[in-house]
């Protein structure tokens, strides 16, 4: 300090002029490390969870009726810590277009869990893949080749023929209780799988393949929508608390072999028809459209065997089970309401006649089915929260700060409910969406306030797929038999969280046949 003391000459004046400086020194500091921290926003509000388990209210409850409760306290944006993983729940028109629209490219990624890691391949699908440029590539041909205008009506009598056979078994059934989402889950199922490989595998074969595939995915569903502590707690995951993981790998395993089956004998119908110059006679299926389009001029694959494989399986997952469990859940309401399902016969009655059976022709004119089941979709929107995300870098929605890698819940079922945006949102009103009396209301997202199919780059990409399957099984099972509940029964709308929102309790109805012949239903 002897330097100092000869600067200033006085011992007293340097402590002191030190001390100033340091203070001055240390104000500018915390001004500008508070200035910077409020630059910074906040995390969404939320309720305070237990150190290391997170949020324990949630522990047996349905998360989508737990998250509407806390959106009526912590407003439209809101967090939760479930495990060691941060949740961002977002419940309100405008914030949901930030994050579609406006920021679309960030939250374009989806958060998967580990059984739809294992049984995707590691995320080769559409549904739950990064958005990169395979994802792009692969959503291109599914979209427009796959699932092209020509392709659907090329296919439709492949479905035509699953639905008929239905209505030929309810027919040897009637006057006798069915249950509504059983008849529906083999009927969805059958089509599919054959429109999936229908030209290939057929007869005995193709009715013990399906058998067994119907069978593994059923298992898969329950599953896919089971809470796993290993997601919730990462450091867990090795010890696979729960078995999950291994059952995932155990069902992955033998789907992967009828996969691998239904392909070798397709590649080998193939090759076999190019051989002897021929083509196969018949629609194509998606397995065989597939794999012609994987074959570029050069010689190179446009796409690996796993993608296929993956896009066969997103096929399976998004068409059966959506479909199934929303023509559960309209059965269900029009028998609740009968008046409602009054008009809806009288308008097949009038389109398409009792000496027919339903045609996909019929579906553009039947405008009251169409507002039934939009309606049941408002209500009983099968993804709850869509399909999850998760943004690639931290970003800022609604003036709060949301990080990266949390999980984003898109809450379509509280903005479906929302008294702010429907009238009377839990009444059942079909007539909402007749002649835009409520605005314009389709599937493509484009409205927040409805979004059955989800929004921007990562809508569901089945889409038109799963609209006319569900819509032409529904106006044929409508059409062919008048539906009543057994005598003494109720219905009831209880339901149970999972990857698709299903009714908790069966629906069970007596049908009565209302064609005017009775070999319309045995031809």
């Amino acid at each position: 300090m002897g330097w100092w003391r000869s600067y200033t000459g006085d011992e007293r004046f340097s402590s002191s002029t030190l001390t100033i400086l340091i203070s001055i020194f240390v104000v500018l500091w915390l001004a500008v490390k508070n200035q910077r921290k409020a630059a910074v926003p906040p995390l969404p509000p939320g309720p305070r969870g237990l150190p290391i388990v997170g949020y324990l209210p949630f522990v047996g409850t349905e998360l989508h009726t737990k998250f509407h409760e806390l959106c009526g306290i912590y407003g439209p944006i809101y967090k939760v810590w479930l495990g060691n993983k941060l949740s961002i729940v977002i419940s309100s028109p405008s914030l949901v277009k930030e994050v579609v629209r406006d920021q679309d490219a960030i939250f374009s990624n989806r958060d998967i869990n580990i059984v739809g890691h294992i049984v995707t391949y590691g995320g080769a699908d559409i549904a739950l893949s990064l958005n990169s440029p395979d994802w792009k590539m692969l959503r291109k041909i599914f979209v427009r080749e796959m699932l092209s205008p020509a392709n659907l009506d090329g296919t439709f009598p492949l479905r035509r023929e699953e639905v008929r056979n239905t209505i030929r078994n309810v027919y040897n059934k009637k006057g006798t209780p069915i249950d509504l989402g059983d008849m529906a889950f083999v009927t969805v199922m059958n089509a599919i799988m054959n429109m999936l490989w229908g030209g290939t595998l057929r007869g005995v074969e193709g009715a013990k393949f399906g058998a067994e595939f119907k069978h593994i995915f059923a298992e898969l569903m329950i599953i896919l929508g089971k809470p796993n502590v290993s997601d919730l707690f990462p450091a867990l995951a090795r010890f696979d608390l729960q078995g999950i993981r291994r059952k995932a790998k155990r069902i992955s395993e033998t789907i992967d072999g009828v996969l691998d089956y239904a392909i070798d004998k397709q590649i080998k119908s193939l090759a076999k028809a190019k051989e002897e110059g021929t083509t196969k006679t018949g629609k194509k299926d998606f397995l065989q459209v597939l794999l012609e389009l994987r074959e570029q001029d050069n010689g190179a694959p446009s796409m690996s065997m796993t993608q296929v494989k993956a896009m066969l399986l997103d096929t399976v997952i998004g068409a059966t089970d959506t479909t199934t469990t929303m023509s559960e859940w309209v059965m269900a309401r029009l028998l609740k309401h009968p008046e409602i399902m009054r008009k809806v016969t009288e308008e097949l009655t009038e389109i398409v006649g009792l000496d027919n059976l339903v045609e996909e022709s019929h579906l553009p004119k039947l405008h009251y089915l169409e507002a039934v089941i939009k309606e049941t979709f408002r209500l009983h929107p099968p993804g709850p929260f869509l399909l999850l995300r998760t943004p690639s870098e931290s970003s800022i929605i609604g003036g709060y700060r949301v990080p990266k890698g949390s999980s984003i819940f898109l809450h379509a079922w509280a903005i479906h409910r929302d008294p702010n945006y429907w009238d009377n949102p839990l009444e059942f009103k079909p007539e909402r969406f007749l002649n835009n009396a409520y605005g314009r209301f389709d599937y493509s997202g484009n409205n927040f306030k409805y979004l059955p199919f989800g929004s921007g780059r990562r809508i569901c990409a089945g889409l038109a797929l799963g609209d006319r399957t569900l819509k032409y099984i529904l106006a044929s099972f409508l059409h062919s038999y008048e539906w009543k509940l057994p005598q003494g029964s109720e219905i009831e709308f209880s339901d149970i969280f999972a990857v698709v929102m299903k009714k908790k309790n069966p629906t069970i109805a007596i049908p009565t046949p209302r064609l005017s012949k009775s070999e319309l239903y045995t031809e």
